[in-house]
C-alpha cells in the first residue's frame, strides 16, 4: 500500500482542540509516507491553526456555517469536484460525520478511513477502515477503553496498517509568529527573568459546565501578582469586551493577536492555566506545563495528553464551576515547583 500512496487528504474541519488532537496522527502519516503530499481540509476560521503543523503541503478551507442553503450546496459541490480532481489515494476523516463520509465515497478515493461514533451504521459502510470514536463525556460508552482522543486518532491509522512509531506531539510556532509574541511580551513590560502565569479564561460553548467563572480567574491572577508573579490573560478576539475590566490590571492578548501568536505567548510563560480548550492543548504540544480544569468531560479522553496528573477535577460535583480557587492555587504551586526544578 505504501508505494501506491502519493497524495493524502486529512479532514477535521474544527474546532481548534480537535484539530490539535490530529497533530500526532499527522506526524505518523509523515513517518509512513515521507514522500507523499499531505493536504488538510478545515473550516476557514480554523485554518491558521495548521500553521503549527510543520511541512504540511496544502490547506483546503471550507466555508463556516451559513444559513444560505444554496451557498452551502454550491460550496459542497465545489469541494467534491476539487477532491475528485486531486486524485487522492488515501483520505482520513477524523470527525466521521455523514457529510464527510458521503463526500469521500462519492469522490472514489480507494482508501477511505473514518472515525465513527458507533459501529453497524450506514456511515461505517462508506469507509474502508473505521475506528469507533469515544465521546468526551465521562458517562458515555463506558464499556470501551478510556483512550485519549489523540490515541483514538492514532488507533484509526494503526487499524489501517500503518507502522507504529513513537508518538510525536509537537506544535511548531513559525518564526514570524514567535517574533510577534516576543514583541507583545516586551511591550507589556514583562521580563523572562520572573515567573509568568498565562491564563486562558474561556472555553468553547459545545458542552455545558466546562467554564470556570471569569471572576475566579481574576482572583487567581491577583493572588499570584501579590506573590510576585507576572500574569497574562489570553482569549480570542470575541472575548476582548468581556476582559475590559481585567485589561485595566493585567496584559490581555484577546483582540491584540491571532491564535498562533498567542501560543507563542504561552511559550514565554512559566505555566498555562485554563479549561479544556484548544489553546491549552496547543500550549502543551508546544512544550508548556499546563494546569487544566476539566469537567464534566472525561480528563482521560480530552485532558492534558500523557499528563493526566495535570488535570484538576471537581472534588464535589461534576462541573468546572465546582472546582474551588484553593484547588487551583494548590495545583499552580505544584506546577511552579516542577518548572523551577527543571
Amino acid at each position: 500500500m505504501h508505494d501506491q500512496i502519493e497524495s493524502i487528504l486529512m479532514i477535521r474541519r474544527g474546532a481548534i482542540g480537535d484539530i490539535i488532537f490530529t497533530l500526532p496522527a499527522y506526524y505518523l502519516l509523515r513517518a509512513n509516507f515521507p514522500n507523499s503530499k499531505i493536504s488538510f481540509l478545515v473550516k476557514e476560521n480554523y485554518a491558521q491553526v495548521l500553521k503549527g503543523f510543520p511541512g504540511l503541503d496544502e490547506v483546503w478551507v471550507t466555508q463556516n456555517k451559513s444559513e444560505n442553503v444554496l451557498k452551502l450546496w454550491k460550496a459542497g459541490n465545489d469541494i467534491l469536484d476539487k477532491v475528485k480532481n486531486s486524485k487522492f489515494q488515501l483520505a482520513i476523516d477524523f470527525s466521521g460525520n455523514s457529510g464527510n463520509a458521503v463526500l469521500l465515497w462519492l469522490s472514489g478515493i480507494k482508501h477511505r478511513w473514518g472515525s465513527i461514533k458507533s459501529s453497524n451504521t450506514l456511515r461505517e459502510r462508506l469507509y474502508t477502515n473505521t475506528a469507533v470514536r469515544l465521546s468526551s463525556l465521562a458517562s458515555s460508552v463506558s464499556d470501551l477503553p478510556d483512550l485519549h482522543r489523540i490515541d483514538q486518532n492514532l488507533l484509526l491509522l494503526k487499524k489501517g496498517g500503518l507502522t507504529c512509531f513513537p508518538v510525536k506531539n509537537e506544535y511548531i510556532i513559525p518564526p514570524e509568529n514567535q517574533e510577534k509574541a516576543n514583541t507583545l511580551f516586551s511591550n507589556w513590560g514583562l521580563s523572562l527573568q520572573k515567573p509568568v502565569v498565562f491564563i486562558q479564561p474561556f472555553t468553547g460553548d459545545g458542552i455545558a459546565g466546562k467554564a470556570w467563572p471569569l471572576e475566579r480567574y481574576a482572583i487567581l491572577a491577583e493572588y499570584w501578582r501579590t506573590q510576585g508573579l507576572q500574569v497574562i490573560f489570553g482569549g480570542g478576539p470575541e472575548d476582548r469586551e468581556k476582559l475590559n475590566a481585567v485589561a485595566e490590571q493585567f496584559p490581555v492578548a484577546a483582540g491584540q493577536t491571532d491564535f498562533v501568536t498567542t501560543v507563542g505567548l504561552t511559550t514565554l510563560s512559566s505555566i498555562v492555566i485554563g479549561g479544556d480548550t484548544g489553546l491549552m492543548h496547543a500550549a502543551l504540544a508546544a512544550g508548556k506545563r499546563t494546569v487544566m480544569l476539566v469537567g464534566p468531560t472525561d480528563h482521560r479522553r480530552i485532558g492534558p495528553y500523557r499528563h493526566l496528573e495535570w488535570a484538576i477535577r471537581p472534588q464535589q460535583g461534576k462541573f468546572v464551576a465546582d472546582i474551588s480557587i484553593e484547588q487551583v492555587i494548590s495545583a499552580t504551586k505544584t506546577a511552579l515547583d516542577e518548572v523551577s526544578i527543571r
